[in-house]
């Protein structure tokens, strides 16, 4: 258990320090910015926002990362400060990663930009930009996705599962195929981010990965899993969200403390976890993830915000 533990831990280093071909390193030179841009977001002090962003988007290829949405929010954030083009430019962006005109028109923080003339030639474009972004997703990968979450669920959801050995091992033998089809889709197509198969607004289903990524063999995650998703991230493909909870949960499955706080308690409280907390946040930060406090100063500001 302790070779492994510490076979993690070197995976992660050894990713980290690997130079990237194109020069962009979302872990090193993004992530981090984006956190404190989405704080300044959050509180209002939109230059901040502002210059944080640009900050950010000077280092590498602006990406709408699940939750944060940075591209919408600095589209928002221009249209505020009154930079119109900019914020024009950057909702093209937005809308060609699959947001939707409709949300944005009942934004009154829009209202000016939409006022105007090239608001008004947005709005007429946006057909043509919503059915280039349809025409970019790959709807039966979805699909296939789509499925691969519901078997990943077939048995597992079912009265008595924990009580039955034959349903144990018919989940495992999805749970195999699944793992086997996941390592192929990531071979031909990348990290199936919404880019790739689309999002929520699709047809309003959440598809993605993250579930069936939880129901990996030990080795085959550490081994595979692992490296591969933070290299993903590196390159600004994946969220760091996702590889949190796949280190963590391995940890916790095997009676140790996880390392990077993404599993709480029902009152709030962390799950089992290391007592060093300034290593918990140089964890989260070497995975892409915010530090600890950064995380529940967002929470609380989204819980007085909207109740949850």
């Amino acid at each position: 258990m302790k070779h492994i533990t510490i076979t993690i831990v070197a995976l992660l280093i050894s990713c980290l320090n690997n130079d990237k071909v194109t020069g962009q390193n979302y872990i090193e030179d993004y992530y981090q910015t984006i956190y404190q841009a989405d704080m300044a977001y959050s509180t209002e002090d939109y230059q901040k926002a502002f210059e944080l962003y640009q900050a950010a988007f000077e280092s590498c290829e602006p990406v709408n990362t699940p939750i944060y949405y940075e591209i919408s929010k600095f589209a928002e954030t221009c249209a505020i400060l009154g930079k119109t083009e900019l914020a024009v430019d950057f909702l093209k962006k937005d809308f060609t990663t699959g947001s939707q005109l409709e949300h944005k028109l009942k934004n009154s923080n829009f209202d000016n930009l939409f006022a105007s003339s090239i608001g008004k030639e947005l709005i007429k474009n946006y057909d043509s930009l919503r059915q280039q972004y349809l025409s970019s997703i790959n709807q039966d990968l979805r699909q296939e996705i789509a499925e691969m979450q519901r078997n990943d669920q077939k048995y597992r959801a079912q009265p008595g599962f924990m009580e039955s050995t034959e349903m144990k091992q018919k989940q495992e033998e999805i749970d195999n195929y699944n793992t086997k089809r996941l390592i192929e889709i990531f071979d031909e197509y990348g990290y199936p981010n919404e880019n790739v198969i689309g999002g929520f607004n699709i047809d309003k289903t959440p598809v993605s990965i993250n579930g069936i990524l939880l129901h990996t063999s030990d080795s085959i995650r550490i081994n595979y899993f692992i490296p591969k998703l933070k290299e993903y991230i590196e390159n600004g493909e994946c969220s760091p969200s996702v590889l949190g909870p796949i280190i963590d949960q391995y940890y916790l499955y095997n009676n140790q403390p996880q390392i990077n706080g993404t599993y709480t308690k029902p009152d709030g409280s962390y799950s089992n976890m290391i007592d060093d907390l300034d290593k918990v946040d140089e964890n989260r930060i070497s995975i892409g993830l915010p530090p600890l406090w950064l995380q529940e100063k967002r929470d609380n500001l989204i819980k007085e915000k909207y109740g949850y």
